[in-house]
């Protein structure tokens, strides 16, 4: 759905005072080298103390932003939500705790807490042990109604259903829906280890992988790590093969194997019954009723904190679990994309940022349909800089040549420590936006967005091209 706002870009960005609109450089001779050409390419540059931009290159031009659109993903939640919210984990009981056993369900309803890593979610079942908890006669009951239920299927980006990127969003969501496979040398059984966080009830682990003596080489170290969906007669099972060289440290593999539940289920009972608890019921889907007496609550890390695994590490579930997070909190539960959309929308015109070309979807930036311009991303940083949040915004975003997306971009050149960029790549774009500070130590907004053409796979290393030509020029001091 387009997010159309009546007002006018010019409205509040008012006439620029003789912007550039040319290339800086030889860029423009090198674009044809590359396979670009100029209409492929937007670029916006402010410095944060003045009033005008000084270089606007196809600048109202709506691309695809790819994950730079988490900038407004984040930026609407620092300032709607505030850099100290949290996200809770409830759990509820309908019956009476006696000697140490629930009689009746026990209920765990999420908010749709962005990181509730493994350890987060076992300290959640040490507390209840703490509590006096020890078994549950009745079910344990996973509450998921926060957050609609997504309309699409993980492979339906690029078919890779397994990949941790294209996880989608449950209220409830261990250890972002991720099971990290540990594959080891085994020195106490002259093995290959293999175990996996979180533990899951239920996931046969088949650990047919060979050690053999030999050096940390890919000829000799190939493990493999395959999934075996449950069929009617079997269950679920992770098959581990091929070789490891012993000479090689611990291997981590992340892969989504299972469903938000089932993955939420399976760790509960292994983490619950590793803390010496039972179930006497089944783990099942449904909602806590009225009357459910509270017996915990676990409060996920502050947005302030949480930003920084969305920009620096670009994680697409923690984006999407945030933007939809906008849409329940303003318009009640249950979050959906077009109450987010709708949400995003209200707050932009309050604020006086008018995007007519903005089409945000699920806010992370995997998508084929998001839009939005150059000029809009700056004018959106140069407010962002003048707002109370701004210091976590900007310890939010990577840091060229030092960490994040960016660590290996520009690291031997002077610039490198200097910016905090959002990173942006999917088979058509490869953009940037964020922060520089040049070499007289004046901080510049710049945005550069490059899109491939009509079915033209673009290639990252395009737009890292233009990217790096245009930053170097901006550290420079951005001379025209």
């Amino acid at each position: 759905m387009l997010l159309l706002l009546t007002a006018t870009l010019a409205t509040t960005r008012g006439a620029h005072a003789d912007p550039a609109t040319a290339l800086p450089g030889k860029l423009d001779a090198l674009l044809p080298e590359w396979g670009l050409d100029i209409s492929q390419v937007s670029v916006y540059l402010r410095a944060v103390d003045a009033e005008e931009p000084r270089l606007l290159v196809n600048a109202e031009t709506p691309r695809s932003p790819a994950s730079v659109i988490k900038l407004l993903t984040s930026i609407a939640g620092l300032d709607i939500l505030g850099s100290n919210y949290h996200w809770a984990t409830d759990v509820y009981a309908d019956g009476e705790v006696v000697g140490g056993q629930l009689q009746g369900n026990l209920y765990i309803q999420g908010f749709g807490d962005p990181y509730l890593t493994t350890d987060a979610f076992a300290g959640l079942l040490r507390a209840l042990r703490t509590k006096g908890l020890i078994a549950i006669s009745g079910d344990v009951v996973l509450d998921n109604s926060f957050l609609a239920p997504p309309e699409q299927d993980r492979g339906d980006f690029d078919g890779a259903a397994q990949s941790s990127y294209n996880a989608l969003p449950a209220a409830l969501s261990v250890n972002r829906q991720v099971t990290d496979i540990h594959i080891y040398h085994d020195w106490i059984n002259h093995s290959v280890g293999v175990y996996t966080e979180p533990p899951l009830t239920g996931v046969e682990i088949l650990n047919e992988a060979r050690l053999v003596e030999a050096p940390c080489a890919p000829r000799y170290h190939n493990p493999i790590a395959g999934f075996l969906p449950a069929t009617e007669s079997a269950g679920p099972k992770l098959r581990v093969s091929g070789t490891f060289a012993d000479a090689c440290g611990e291997e981590q593999v992340g892969r989504l194997l299972l469903t938000p539940e089932q993955q939420a289920a399976a760790a509960f009972d292994a983490l619950w019954r590793d803390l010496g608890g039972s179930i006497g019921g089944k783990i099942r889907l449904g909602k806590v009723p009225n009357g459910a007496r509270s017996l915990h609550r676990a409060l996920s890390q502050p947005l302030g904190v949480i930003i920084r695994d969305i920009n620096k590490n670009s994680n697409n579930l923690m984006a999407r679990m945030l933007f939809l997070t906008l849409g329940a909190k303003e318009q009640g539960a249950p979050g959906t994309l077009e109450k987010s959309r709708d949400t995003i929308s209200a707050w932009l015109g309050q604020r006086g940022l008018p995007m007519p070309e903005l089409m945000a979807d699920n806010g992370s930036g995997l998508s084929r349909e998001t839009r939005i311009s150059a000029a809009s991303l700056g004018e959106l940083l140069s407010w962002s800089y003048r707002q109370p949040w701004m210091p976590e915004l900007l310890a939010s975003m990577s840091i060229a040549g030092v960490d994040g997306t960016t660590r290996r971009r520009l690291r031997r050149e002077p610039i490198a420590g200097r910016a905090h960029l959002k990173t942006g790549t999917v088979r058509e774009a490869s953009c940037i936006a964020g922060y520089v500070l040049d070499r007289n130590d004046r901080r510049w907004i710049v945005a550069v967005l490059v899109n491939g053409r009509d079915g033209q796979a673009l290639g990252a290393w395009r737009g890292h091209a233009v990217h790096h030509e245009i930053l170097r020029w901006v550290y420079r001091g951005a001379p025209l």
